[in-house]
């Protein structure tokens, strides 16, 4: 069953399509649903009071894990090409505890207290964007597949050098920044709202990316 039932969320989009202030969720058919967050710092904690209205986030928290974690308990930070992660609450890096701001590394385990265990990727030696990969059950109050650090581009595509795998696509679609817009383009066929894109267009919110093996939806999340 596609994410993509009679009951589209459009009606429920705001227009502006920022970069600044705003993140993304890609919902991919047949794939799963990602964050695409673009901010350079992620702080993570545990998961907001009674009442919080994001799925995701909290007022302490930029990801809000259903985990016995502090309200900040650590940050991962992009500065240039690197990532580095600071500790407010007990972290293990590599089975190493952190304590003081570490540079991460590809395929870093991070345990946050006893069990709550994320795992740090860069697929890609051609990009600088990241990803964040839930290794233990524990997750945010909406499910996710995983977490792509955008920096200037996301990669989608059948190989394991791209940010999110989808095995049966038979070509990938770049995800990119510019200037104060987000875009895509393919080599492949490719149409966002059923226009052609495969040159290159702007993915506004509660748009659909479409061709003859894949498609997605990207929807923004405050």
């Amino acid at each position: 069953m596609g994410f993509f039932s009679p009951t589209s969320r459009d009606s429920q989009q705001p227009a502006a399509p920022s970069v600044s202030g705003a993140n993304y969720l890609l919902w991919i058919d047949g794939v799963g649903t990602w964050l695409v967050y673009l901010q350079d710092t992620l702080r993570i904690g545990g998961p907001g009071r009674p009442g919080s209205t994001s799925p995701l986030s909290s007022e302490w928290a930029d990801l809000a894990l259903l985990s016995n974690l502090s309200r900040h308990h650590a940050t991962i930070a992009r500065s240039g090409e690197n990532y580095y992660l600071d500790a407010n609450a007990p972290v293990f890096c590599q089975q190493r505890p952190v304590n003081e701001r570490i540079l991460l590394t590809d395929r870093a385990e991070l345990r946050l207290n006893q069990d709550t265990i994320l795992t740090f990727t860069q697929p890609t030696a051609l990009s600088t964007s990241a990803c964040l990969e839930f290794t233990s059950f524990h997750q945010p109050q909406q499910r996710l597949d995983g977490i792509v650090l955008m920096a200037e581009n996301c990669l989608l595509g059948a190989t394991g050098e791209n940010h999110v795998v989808c095995p049966k696509w038979p070509g990938s679609v770049v995800i990119y920044r510019q200037g104060d817009q987000i875009l895509c383009r393919s080599r492949q066929e490719i149409y966002v709202n059923e226009e052609p894109a495969s040159q290159g267009a702007v993915l506004t919110p509660g748009c659909l990316v479409s061709g003859p093996d894949l498609r997605f939806r990207w929807e923004v999340i405050v």
